[in-house]
């Protein structure tokens, strides 16, 4: 099943266009409806998954073609299309920082392995991948599902290992502001997505867990999150939970031991979980429709959620890091392969529906086969006979073995800070040059402090704990080159022993 799979890989490579990668040769219940698309297409996200599985089989030239591509299909504003045709003309317009931040884990893996080239080329790239992160994240317009925007623990946490693994590529001061907003950025991870004592919680017995997805502007994660493929349902960010979690865990930035970990996996392993004749698999998240009706009619735009083989492979790897046994998962994978080792989307979790050619634990009407999932088998067998996943990158897991504060708090009006403690350094941000109009206590003592470039295409005002100290509150508001942007913010100042 490795080397039908590394097979399948190289099959789904273009050769007019070296490197480019499909996402599949087949259209999602194709035979249903006509899309001209259809998974025919290049998506950044799932080359990278191909290359990262290539390159650890040892099939370094594979994923240096695959990274040359991305670096000739680059935006020039160091983003990537959602997705687009092998020749690099965009089909879908939306943007997902989470491919945007791949690409850069391909680059250092690459490094690591002693397999980079054109290495001017790729620190452009890193450079111009990086600064679009630092000018747009943390919050992705779409997650990996292509479905909401918002905050999840698995673009966060790629973002994090990106600004890490691609600092290496940087000279100062951008090296240093990479590392510093990575280090804000993965201190926030469970601020921005995790929640506790809710009744979801209570349910089963657990503390709290990380949601799926922090919908934009939602305050203390009690926002609502519409499931586009469920015909505009909305469901409460509480109630979602997704697999998105366990990335935190493989790329090193939590312990797969970690509480917060366990209980959200103990939730995951009760709502999403489904066992059938050819092992257990996993629901994208609970509430999701994309798959066929109850009684079989292919998806429509509306349908029930079903099972995905890739996400066995995802258990799989948070399993080998736990010091369980993967091959329950690895041979779930390959048990729903069909006749000709082709690993589906998704397989079908309900009763048999014979005359629709449906059958647990079977491929669906689906896409068959999925480059995604072939990578994630080929990445887990690896992984099993390696010892560890082809994204854990050393200088990522080294930096986040144990907590790490901060060093500098980043401010931005959609990830601000509400209150600071004694010592810490505050630094105010934008993607353009501003005027920091500041005062205390009340907006006593007025002064004012032009921003200055800090890296990443990023300006700050930094206000060191000197500056803070005596004083309870800060107040401010910025001046652009077209004006006042309209808008007072207040940080309260703790004062020792207090807590925010």
């Amino acid at each position: 099943m490795a080397r039908t799979s590394a097979l399948v890989l190289r099959v789904h490579e273009d050769t007019t266009y070296p490197g480019a990668v499909v996402a599949s040769l087949s259209t999602p219940w194709g035979s249903s409806r006509d899309d001209p698309g259809g998974y025919h297409l290049v998506w950044p996200r799932d080359a990278v998954e191909a290359g990262l599985a290539l390159l650890a089989a040892g099939l370094v030239q594979d994923a240096r073609r695959m990274l040359a591509y991305l670096l000739a299909t680059q935006q020039p504003d160091g983003s990537w299309p959602q997705n687009f045709y092998p020749d690099g003309r965009a089909y879908w317009r939306g943007l997902q920082l989470d491919e945007v931040a791949l690409p850069v884990l391909l680059a250092a893996r690459l490094e690591e392995e002693g397999g980079l080239a054109e290495r001017a080329q790729v620190r452009r790239m890193v450079r111009k991948a990086l600064g679009f992160i630092a000018q747009n994240g943390p919050f992705s317009p779409q997650d990996r599902w292509e479905e909401n925007a918002g905050a999840n623990p698995f673009t966060l946490g790629v973002e994090v290992a990106a600004l890490v693994a691609g600092a290496a590529f940087l000279g100062e001061p951008e090296r240093s502001y990479a590392l510093s907003l990575a280090d804000a950025w993965n201190d926030r991870i469970e601020e921005w997505t995790f929640v506790e004592h809710t009744p979801l919680d209570q349910q089963h017995g657990v503390r709290g867990h990380y949601v799926r997805i922090r919908p934009p502007g939602a305050m203390g994660l009690r926002g609502r999150v519409l499931v586009h493929n469920r015909q505009g349902e909305q469901v409460a960010a509480e109630e979602l939970v997704g697999l998105e979690f366990l990335y935190l865990v493989r790329l090193g930035l939590r312990s797969p031991h970690d509480p917060r970990i366990r209980d959200t996996l103990r939730l995951a392993e009760a709502l999403l979980r489904v066992e059938t004749p050819s092992g257990p698999f996993y629901h994208r998240y609970n509430h999701d429709g994309y798959g066929e009706h109850a009684d079989g009619r292919p998806f429509d735009g509306n349908g029930v959620g079903r099972a995905w083989p890739l996400l066995s492979g995802e258990r799989g790897h948070y399993a080998l890091l736990a010091g369980e046994d993967p091959r329950p998962y690895l041979w779930a994978m390959a048990r729903a392969a069909s006749l000709g080792g082709l690993i589906p989307e998704q397989v079908w979790d309900s009763p048999p529906i014979p005359e629709r050619g449906l059958f647990p634990g079977r491929p669906t009407g689906s896409a068959m086969p999925l480059v995604w999932a072939h990578a994630e088998y080929l990445k887990l067998f690896l992984a099993w006979q390696q010892g560890r996943p082809s994204e854990w990158l050393q200088e990522v897991a080294q930096r986040y073995q144990s907590p790490r504060p901060p060093q500098i708090l980043h401010w931005r009006p959609d990830t601000p800070y509400r209150a600071i403690r004694p010592g810490q350094t505050l630094r105010v941000e934008a993607a353009r040059p501003f005027t920091l109009h500041f005062g205390f206590d009340g907006w006593q003592e007025v002064q004012e402090l032009p921003a200055t470039a800090v890296g990443l295409g990023c300006f700050g005002v930094q206000l060191e704990p000197a500056l803070l100290q005596g004083h309870r509150s800060l107040e401010f508001t910025r001046r652009f080159e077209e004006g006042w942007e309209g808008r007072d913010y207040r940080v309260e100042i703790l004062q020792e022993g207090s807590t925010p």
